[in-house]
This record gives structure tokens, C-alpha cells and sequence, in this order.
């Protein structure tokens, strides 16, 4: 089969902001899935994994394989950033596990600026200080709760969310069909010896799985690296900061696991903070500028 990457070709920022946003949209169908699995969270992550890798082998060529350091740090920070990210999902709520997760962007600056060099613009600087905001308002309230070990687990997936993104910039020459299929891979070769005892599932359990694989794992990491190609890495983390907004959402129309109080006023906040950074621009006039 041949490869699906020149139909993708993107011409400007606003394509890869669209495939970003696209992205962002999947992840935050996790919570669903995750909450229909009653299984051990490194289980969901095996299988979850081994379907997303399984889906681009038909798309592989010989001359993409690429073995360097940085694509085993892709991997690895891969492999241990959503380990804890599902991990989280089974000890807090949902709500609190993706929008803690996403104290990655606040990292994410971090870690361009300290190894990539990269400025930080005003407006992202902003947006990124109010964000930060309605996260530390979720978190606050969870403080000496049975839930904190989730909510810490939670907090590690975001600095490891942030080590993969930025590792993403060392792998730009390495074919996203590739580097998505191979994270995926290793991951799930390297949770085998932990999960072999309990890989037996029932037919409805990895037919979830099956669709979790694709959807919500394989392709969004496929477009969020094709989006890299356009938009700068500062950009594609706030862009993606939709996603603790709407994975809560989700999970309340579908479970009726109503949000706090607190998880309400902090996705709001993110929701006004992203809304400044691109209506700014527009109102003063000027074209939206890459980080």
C-alpha cells in the first residue's frame, strides 16, 4: 500500500493548526474509552498501543526506519508519559486527570527555551500564565484527598507529555508514519512482561481497544506530528490545551460524572486564555505570527 503522507502535504500554519486541533479532538475521547474498560491500566495502555502500531504497518517503507537516539527517547518518553496518564484516569476523576496532564504546555516552554533556545513571544507567554491558573485551580482542590496519588500521576504525564514534544524537534526529518507506528510498538513491547498475567480480554474489551488503538491514539499522534511540520512547538501546546476542556465534557454526557465546581472554572479559564491568544491578533489588526 503506498504512502499516505503526500496527501497530507501541508501549505501553510492555518492546515497545521487544523490538523493540531483535529489531534486534540481524539485525545479527549480517552476518558470515554478508558471508563468502559474495567482492566488494569498498564493492560489498556498494552493493547491500546499494539493496535495503534498494527495500524500504520500497511503504510511502512523500508527507507523511513530511522534508529537514532532521539527516536528512542521519542519511545520511551511515549511509553512512560501515557502509562501514567491512564494510570491516572483509574485513580481520579477524568476530569482531573487530563487537565492536570496539561501542565505539559507550562513544561513544554520550559524545556524549548532551556534546550532548544526558542523565545517565548508575549502572547503565548500570557496565554500559557492563565492557563497554568485554571490548572493549579483543579489541582488546589484535590489537596489531601484519597485522589492525590492521581493527581500527582497525573502531573508526571504532563512532564513527560512535554519531554516527548519537545524531543518531536530532534525527529523532524523522520517520517511521522514511522515514528508514530514505532513508539507504539516499543511501548507495547516494553509492558508485555508487566501484563502477560492478565492479557486475556473478552471479544468486547479489544474491540475498545481496537478502536481506542486507532482513533484516539494512533491517528491523533500522527496529525499532531504532520502539524509540527507548519506551526511551532509553543503553539501546537496551547492549541492542544482544548483537550482537558472537552475530555471532562465527554465523560459527563456519556457517565454523568459531573465535573466540579473547581474543574468547570479552571476549563473555563483555558477556554478564555486560548481565546485571547488567536482573537487578539485579529482585533489589532495584525496576522496571526508563529511563536
Amino acid at each position: 500500500m503506498g504512502n499516505p503522507e503526500p496527501a497530507l502535504k501541508l501549505k501553510n500554519e492555518a492546515d497545521g493548526r487544523v490538523l493540531v486541533i483535529l489531534a486534540a479532538l481524539c485525545w479527549s475521547l480517552a476518558g470515554i474509552f478508558i471508563k468502559f474498560l474495567d482492566l488494569h491500566p498498564l493492560v489498556i495502555v498494552f493493547y491500546r498501543s499494539l493496535f495503534a502500531s498494527l495500524v500504520f504497518v500497511p503504510f511502512l517503507q523500508r527507507a523511513q526506519f530511522r534508529f537514532t537516539g532521539a527516536v528512542i527517547l521519542s519511545a520511551i518518553s511515549y511509553t512512560a508519559a501515557i502509562s501514567a496518564f491512564v494510570s491516572a484516569n483509574k485513580l481520579t476523576t477524568a476530569a482531573n486527570a487530563i487537565v492536570l496532564q496539561y501542565t505539559a504546555p507550562a513544561f513544554v516552554f520550559l524545556f524549548a527555551r532551556v534546550v532548544l533556545g526558542e523565545r517565548i513571544s508575549q502572547l503565548n507567554g500570557f496565554t500559557l500564565l492563565v492557563s497554568m491558573i485554571g490548572v493549579g485551580i483543579i489541582s488546589f482542590e484535590s489537596v489531601g484527598q484519597p485522589e492525590m496519588a492521581g493527581v500527582l500521576l497525573a502531573i508526571m504525564s504532563g512532564v513527560l507529555f512535554a519531554v516527548f514534544m519537545v524531543n518531536l524537534q530532534r525527529v523532524k526529518d523522520v517520517s511521522p508514519i514511522y515514528l508514530t507506528g514505532f513508539n507504539n510498538f516499543i511501548c507495547a513491547a516494553l509492558l508485555l512482561p508487566f501484563v502477560s498475567a492478565q492479557i486475556t480480554i473478552s471479544m468486547n474489551q479489544l474491540g475498545i481497544l481496537a478502536l481506542m488503538g486507532t482513533l484516539q491514539l494512533g491517528l491523533p499522534y500522527f496529525l499532531f506530528s504532520k502539524g509540527l511540520q507548519t506551526i511551532s512547538l509553543q503553539e501546537a501546546a496551547l492549541i492542544a490545551l482544548i483537550e482537558p476542556v472537552l475530555n471532562p465534557l465527554w465523560v459527563a454526557v456519556t457517565f454523568g460524572e459531573i465535573p466540579s465546581s473547581a474543574t468547570l472554572a479552571g476549563g473555563g479559564i483555558i477556554l478564555v486564555a486560548l481565546a485571547v491568544r488567536y482573537l487578539w491578533p485579529l482585533l489589532d489588526g495584525r496576522r496571526i505570527k508563529p511563536a
